[in-house]
């Protein structure tokens, strides 16, 4: 379980905004928010493998899988 008071910020930032962003400008629910999610087009370790992808400036269209 989260603490509650980081439920709320998480809650204020999406529906008000914060950190010089406006927010996604919805009513956020925490039930929607519990719900399990398949992510299937990013992950971290996508975004680890573009940042070492332009570390060594290897930037054009790819397909990366892993197993």
């Amino acid at each position: 379980m989260l603490p509650e008071d980081y439920v709320e910020r998480v809650k204020e930032i999406h529906e008000s905004g914060g950190y010089q962003s406006r927010g996604y400008g919805y009513d956020w629910k925490r039930e929607e928010a519990n719900k399990n999610l398949l992510r299937i087009h990013t992950t971290a370790v996508s975004s680890r493998m573009l940042y070492a992808l332009a570390q060594v400036q290897m930037i054009h269209p790819s397909f990366l899988y892993n197993s």
